[in-house]
């Protein structure tokens, strides 16, 4: 079920008066729990029923680990509350891989090993809609509870055994099946998302999280990304287009993706935040305007920030951080930018995105070793605007680049681009260029917007006066009505 589809609406409507009718605390948080519940499993269910009963598996090997370890804990036997810790995070490593990356091993392997029946099924397992997202908060849950990051009251809680283990299961499975951030995230870490469960009330609900998160979300997804996805599916039609293709086309549609694709993920995370605070829930922001980045290594401060905060905490700084000197320090970074990419999809393109983000990491943090701590002496105001713009030019362009493997179905359609780019006829495209002048403007006012409170919040501030907020509020919520692309699913589905 899509947010920007007519049966969401509806299960929204229904959902939100039961799940605040006026009841006592106690009753009201298990009826709010078990009405999420509900709505989740609806709303995950809805196009592929078959798919539930693998989030089930999900949240039952989750909560039995999560209940194990905090038994072996209580009674001072931290090895096996590790060892259990170190099972569970396999196992559900193993759910991931089953799922998504058997076909992918499959294809490694020569013809003849995988030929028979049991090769050829494996070729054809389906992706599992956000079986991703929500098998690394699993992770985090099983990982969160060993280092005891959760209050004593939650972990009393998920404790519980007999005829408690219910509320336990019941609250498992509420942290990873909440439906706003269900598909495609904000990957929620257990300690940031599992101590606020309990009852909520209407009076207490954010509303200006709600509105501003709302508009702003279908207004990137509906108004910007839609539209700019009808001009861009033409860099997937086929290579010879693309050879075909010139110059100017191409890279008015690159950049055009390159809006498209935050302005989608961007979206479904803002309508996501803005869901949850209408539940009660805090979401953590997942989006800090990415294209303001002056070098990779501050674009993945910015951008998908769940996801970098996860691999920071539970990969990289397991595996040693930046604390074993240089060299350790580049494999760890090359390492995770790999494995994120894999994460992303079960193909190889993925793969080499993951790897050239990595060695872009790695190059500018072995520059910024070598270049040795900053002078205290300010730069000129000129020199640091130069330095400023080409910092955000190089990081701007090689992300965008490097989008071509997300949006390209195999590498062969990517060598056709640039074979189009270098040799391509010389045209001017009215239609892209229009799409992304006006599409892909709203994006880029959306980061001057950023940029503004970034660097003169007294500028900013003025935009968040009533009068001004609310006719920016009614113009996107017009251009959403009057001016949507076609329907379509959110980019991060498939991953």
């Amino acid at each position: 079920m899509l947010f920007n589809s007519l049966q969401f609406l509806v299960l929204l409507a229904i959902t939100l008066p039961l799940y605040y009718l006026p009841l006592p605390s106690r009753t009201a948080r298990i009826w709010q729990v078990a009405i999420l519940l509900i709505a989740s499993a609806i709303f995950y269910g809805w196009e592929n029923p078959a798919l539930l009963p693998l989030l089930g598996v999900s949240i039952l090997l989750n909560a039995w680990s999560t209940e194990r370890i905090l038994f072996h804990q209580a009674n001072t036997r931290p090895t096996l509350a590790k060892r259990w810790m170190t099972s569970a995070v396999i196992a559900n490593l193993l759910l991931l891989a089953l799922f998504k990356y058997t076909g992918f091993l499959c294809g490694l392997l020569p013809d003849p090993l995988t030929s028979n029946e049991i090769g050829e099924w494996a070729k054809t397992i389906p992706l599992p809609v956000g079986i991703s997202f929500y098998t690394f908060q699993g992770i985090s849950l099983v990982v969160d509870t060993w280092r005891r990051d959760i209050s004593p009251e939650t972990a009393q809680r998920l404790a519980a055994r007999g005829t408690h283990r219910a509320a336990s299961i019941r609250d498992t499975g509420f942290y990873i099946s909440f439906f706003p951030q269900l598909v495609a995230g904000p990957i929620v870490k257990a300690h940031e998302f599992i101590d606020q469960i309990g009852a909520k009330q209407w009076r207490h609900i954010d509303w200006k999280t709600v509105r501003r998160s709302l508009i702003a979300g279908y207004f990137l997804k509906i108004f910007v990304a839609d539209n700019l996805a009808e001009q861009t599916a033409m860099l997937t039609v086929g290579t010879a287009a693309l050879t075909s293709t010139g110059p100017v086309h191409l890279m008015a549609l690159l950049y055009a993706y390159g809006l498209q694709i935050f302005s989608d993920f961007a979206g479904y995370s803002l309508i996501a935040i803005g869901l949850g605070a209408l539940f009660g829930y805090r979401l953590p922001e997942n989006f800090r305007f990415p294209y303001l980045s002056k070098s990779l290594t501050e674009f993945w401060r910015r951008w998908h920030l769940t996801l970098s905060s996860w691999l920071r905490d539970y990969l990289y700084i397991p595996l040693g951080g930046n604390r074993i000197g240089p060299t350790r320090t580049y494999i760890n970074l090359f390492l995770v930018m790999f494995l994120g990419g894999l994460w992303h999809g079960a193909e190889w393109k993925f793969a080499i995105w993951g790897t050239l983000h990595g060695t872009f990491l790695a190059i500018e943090r072995f520059l910024s070793r070598r270049r040795g701590r900053i002078s205290a002496n300010s730069p000129a105001p000129l020199k640091s605007l130069i330095t400023t713009t080409l910092g955000r030019l190089y990081a701007f362009h090689v992300v965008t680049f490097l989008w071509l493997t997300f949006l390209m179905p195999d590498l062969a359609h990517i060598h056709a681009f640039f074979t189009g780019l270098t040799s391509g006829p010389i045209t001017i495209p009215g239609q892209p260029l229009f799409a992304l002048a006006i599409y892909g403007g709203a994006a880029i006012a959306y980061h001057l917007w950023g940029w503004l409170g970034e660097n003169r919040p007294h500028l900013s501030n003025r935009f968040t006066h009533p009068l001004i907020e609310g006719s920016l509020h009614a113009l996107m919520v017009f251009l959403i009505l009057t001016n949507p692309g076609a329907p379509r699913g959110f980019i991060y589905f498939q991953f």
